[in-house]
């Protein structure tokens, strides 16, 4: 701030008018420069002691220590208004750093279970077959696919079952045939 800029806000200062903008460098300037504040000195007795005498009150004894009182009260709201400001600030950025986690860990969980389906539905029925595909293939049966099959199946009627029964005693001498070569097998224990 200028000389001339400080002593154009004297007035507004006794009268309490300074621009918040304008109030810290009006401070800095009259605790730094000799010439305006004696200036303001001059002008602040003067104004202050008028209001006194025309309002009827006791006239101030000191009107230098109310001056720098009243310097000092400008200078605690300049720094309330910056700290609040700085408080403001730091919730503000806290909480933006709060949200941009969490939208980054959400993001991350999203990756993680499209990669898990992803995974899930290329590895299919199928996973392990190159490393169980003897037991998998017994003969040309398919084992996997069979027990697939009949768990898909409806549940056998008595229908069904009848006609099961049916088909067995058609086939009954050569089920014994296979159970008397079974029985006949020797078997050994080591």
């Amino acid at each position: 701030m200028t000389h001339l800029e400080a002593q154009s806000y004297i007035m507004p200062f006794i009268e309490g008018k300074v621009p918040r903008d304008k109030q810290a460098d009006f401070v800095i300037h009259m605790r730094n420069c000799k010439k305006c504040r004696e200036e303001l000195e001059i002008y602040y007795t003067l104004m202050v002691g008028m209001r006194q005498l025309d309002n009827n009150e006791a006239l101030s004894t000191d009107f230098n220590k109310d001056l720098e009182k009243d310097l000092r009260t400008m200078s605690h709201g300049v720094r309330n208004r910056r700290s609040f400001k700085l408080s403001a600030f730091s919730i503000l950025f806290a909480l933006g750093l709060l949200i941009v986690t969490i939208s980054y860990f959400g993001i991350l969980a999203q990756i993680y279970d499209f990669e898990q389906f992803t995974k899930k539905t290329e590895q299919g029925t199928y996973y392990f077959h190159s490393e169980l595909d003897d037991n998998m293939m017994l003969g040309d049966i398919d084992h996997i696919q069979v027990s697939n099959n009949i768990d898909k199946e409806k549940e056998l009627t008595d229908y069904d079952r009848i006609n099961g029964f049916r088909r067995l005693e058609e086939n009954y001498d050569e089920i014994i045939s296979i159970g008397e070569s079974i029985q006949n097998v020797e078997t050994t224990t080591d």
